[in-house]
């Protein structure tokens, strides 16, 4: 049609410099715009105005010759965005699962993935594929997680299971600082799950491997066996979750140095990783060149790295890394212009198309914005030092890389973590060596498992470096100030930081507009450290959502828990109280409710008085009442707040069904 090649004549080709910066920010809004839309009704009426939107720059470039290529194509991949994730999450169905499950129908389940450990309730996720009620079978399709108690039977992935066990929606357990349960699962497009005992299930149908996923299973099995007859205990369990991505031998301590140093990005596998694999490969294949040419060893090299994030899980970082590096070595071979910036989109934009709930993930979106912060930032934060000895310069260069990367991570850290680590440039400087040493090492390991004299003799050096590495982040955990815990921002909050990050590094404004982003800056900095100065002074009582009566007092500085738990209970009581501790600081101090308490200070006077069927407590003169059972004593003082347990169906003030009831005091 002429209409159209005049149009595509048109454009604006300036465009074209970076067009997956527009596409894919155009896209990422629109599935932002799908995921979090509240009403199924909105579905239709979003959908006509987004076309409606389209064909009317389409028929002002017609008719008035407006170029209006770049508003269109926005629109287009935000209409894009959007359909991919309301497709996805199931949103434009008419009929909903909840519509037509019943808690009497049988569950047809395919599993997806199954994990491989060896406890007795298993992880898994599955797709509901019908509903079967006697005579009847409904198709459906919906993710679900499930935890089944195997005993010993074993599941894998592509088995069928039907299931009788009850599904319910993914719910938070609603107390502070935990980690969101609910967005984790419904970003990955599941939002049930069911817990499934061992007389509930029954196996329907067995999926024999096929030969691909059997060799990547051998190889697997292999380079884990490489790791575990050459280490052990912690050295193991880093190596293998450094190396490999198997964190499941990593202990609570480990985990908690790691993120309290901001180093926990060394021990997921993501960019750094498959940088530092590559050009380890390139150094080997680089040394034969008359048996393997460049080229070769580059395309070797690009399709071990496709093996080996397979092999580590496929997480939405590696395949960032993997995917985005073989663009620029694959540009290079042949010789085409590459920008880092359009190809760091591109492959945001190609990753979400595949799957738009990539997107939600939190280490795509942690690697995604330490590339970008990379490139924008590192050349001229490089610019403030120089130094003439070369080792300096080195040393100053990976310094600079990290507090690049840092600069566009911190607010979404900030937001998901609610701590900062103090100290994060003294723990990269440490860790930029040993992370290569102990990826060579492992690569060596991997190659000459054979031959068992060198295979040990490398196996001591992995496990004196990474013995190093893990002193040196007990120790940078060890000075004083090394966390700082108790930041909590909004989603706006960190819009406004990231944009003024930008700003300040990016745009060359007028001398006056430079003093407004300065003090726009320093207010939004002022602001967080001054949310985070209330959370520490915060005095509440805060019952905790939990199986187990357990609840908080806060008095400044100072976190009084109380519970009632055996040794098992205690460790979920815990793990409760140091989310709850990593929002609003303080000392940490517990009492165990198998008695009467009474606690006085200058400012604080608390009085627990412990019953079978309630909990009574008293602060400060206000009393609040925690009831264990339906029938309990109604014999309370007169004026209290009754809150109940989840399980209890009585009249209440509170409910904890609802979440963790909080109070100031």
């Amino acid at each position: 049609m002429p209409w159209i090649m005049n149009f595509v004549q048109n454009i604006d080709f300036r465009f074209f410099k970076r067009p997956f910066l527009v596409m894919a920010i155009a896209l990422f809004c629109g599935i932002l715009l799908g995921f979090d839309l509240p009403d199924n009704q909105l579905f239709y009426p979003i959908i006509i105005s987004l076309v409606s939107l389209s064909v009317t720059c389409l028929i002002l470039f017609y008719i008035r010759k407006v170029k209006l290529f770049l508003p269109f194509t926005f629109i287009v991949f935000l209409l894009v965005g959007f359909l991919l994730i309301c497709f996805r999450s199931g949103l434009a169905e008419k009929d909903r699962f909840e519509k037509i499950y019943s808690t009497d129908k049988v569950l047809i389940v395919e599993l997806t993935a199954v994990d491989q450990n060896d406890r007795e309730w298993k992880k898994m996720t599955g797709v509901i594929r019908s509903l079967k009620d006697g005579l009847s079978n409904r198709s459906v399709s919906e993710p679900v997680v499930m935890y089944v108690q195997t005993e010993g039977f074993i599941l894998s992935k592509g088995d069928v299971i039907a299931v009788a066990s009850e599904v319910e929606k993914i719910r938070n357990a609603g107390n502070p600082g935990e980690f969101n349960t609910h967005y984790f699962w419904r970003s990955k497009g599941v939002e049930y799950m069911s817990f499934v005992g061992a007389e509930q299930f029954k196996l329907l149908k067995h999926v024999e491997q096929g030969f691909v996923a059997d060799k990547l299973d051998r190889i697997s099995n292999y380079l884990k066996s490489s790791l575990t007859e050459n280490l052990k205990g912690d050295e193991l369990a880093i190596a293998l979750a450094l190396i490999l991505g198997d964190k499941s031998l990593l202990d609570v301590e480990v985990k908690n140095s790691f993120t309290n140093t901001g180093a926990m990005h060394v021990l997921a596998v993501s960019g750094l990783h498959v940088g530092i694999i590559m050009q380890i490969l390139m150094f080997f294949l680089g040394r034969f060149p008359k048996v393997i040419s460049r080229k070769s060893a580059v395309i070797i090299v690009v399709v071990i790295m496709w093996i080996y994030a397979i092999l580590t899980g496929l997480s939405a970082s590696v395949l960032r890394a993997v995917f985005m590096f073989s663009i620029l070595v694959l540009s290079q071979l042949t010789e085409r212009n590459y920008d880092a910036i359009n190809t760091l989109f591109f492959t945001g934009f190609a990753l979400c198309i595949w799957d738009p709930f990539t997107l939600f993930d939190i280490g795509f979106q942690l690697s995604f914005l330490a590339m970008l912060g990379i490139f924008l930032f590192y050349k001229p934060i490089e610019k403030w030092i120089y130094f003439e000895n070369k080792w300096l310069l080195k040393i100053w260069q990976g310094t600079a890389i990290g507090f690049a990367a840092q600069l566009m991570t911190t607010p979404l850290s900030l937001y998901y973590f609610h701590q900062f680590p103090n100290y994060f440039v003294l723990t990269n400087i440490g860790l930029m060596a040993s992370s290569g040493i102990i990826l060579g090492a492992g690569i060596f390991i991997f190659a000459f498992k054979w031959l068992r004299p060198l295979a040990k003799l490398t196996g001591v050096v992995l496990t004196f470096s990474i013995f190093l590495s893990l002193a040196f982040i007990r120790w940078v955990e060890s000075l004083p100030g090394g966390v700082a815990y108790g930041f909590e921002l909004s989603l706006y909050a960190v819009l406004l930081m990231a944009i003024a990050i930008l700003l300040l590094f990016l745009a060359k404004p007028s001398k006056l507009w430079k003093y407004v982003l300065y003090y726009s800056s320093m207010l939004l900095i002022c602001s967080s450290v001054y949310s985070r100065y209330t959370n520490m002074r915060l005095n509440e009582l805060c019952i905790l959502n939990l199986k187990q009566p357990a609840f908080i007092i806060k008095n400044g500085a100072d976190i009084l828990c109380f519970y009632d738990a055996k040794r098992e209970g205690f460790e979920k009581v815990k793990f409760a109280v140091d989310s709850y501790q990593k929002l609003y600081p303080g000392d940490v101090k517990y009492f165990s409710l198998d008695k009467n308490w009474q606690l006085n200070n200058s400012t604080m006077n608390v009085q627990i008085e412990n019953r079978n069927d309630s909990k009574l407590i008293s602060i400060n003169g206000n009393n609040y009442t925690l009831i264990l059972r339906n029938s309990y004593n109604s014999n309370v003082p007169t004026k209290t707040t009754l809150i109940a347990m989840p399980w209890v169906k009585v009249d209440v003030d509170y409910s904890l069904t609802n979440g963790a009831f909080r109070t100031l005091i």
